[in-house]
């Protein structure tokens, strides 16, 4: 997925739920549940993002499918993506990350 950058394992995003995960040990106490909830919303909105985009792929050749399906199999991916890097971004907050 070379869009959240997770393809290989060169890339910023490579296992980033794991990484996440062992970064549990200094998430605020008030806080743990919000991480654990962020991690869950990146990891299957990461996925989902992933298969939307693969399916737009063969939006066209499918039956029933065409240019509309295309965009909105694309535009799901999309949101997911954003969901994505919103759940980043709250956990970079509450690891009080730069």
């Amino acid at each position: 997925m070379e869009y959240l950058g997770f393809k290989s394992t060169n890339d910023p995003l490579f296992k980033a739920d794991a990484t996440m995960m062992r970064l549990k040990d200094i998430v605020p106490g008030d806080r743990e549940v919000d991480f654990y909830e962020a991690i869950d919303a990146f990891s299957q909105n990461a996925e989902e993002a992933n298969s939307m985009a693969f399916v737009s792929s063969w939006g066209e050749a499918n039956p029933g499918g065409g240019k509309d399906r295309v965009r909105m199999f694309i535009e799901r991916s999309k949101n997911n993506v954003v969901v994505s890097r919103d759940s980043l971004k709250t956990v970079m907050d509450i690891l009080d990350l730069k």
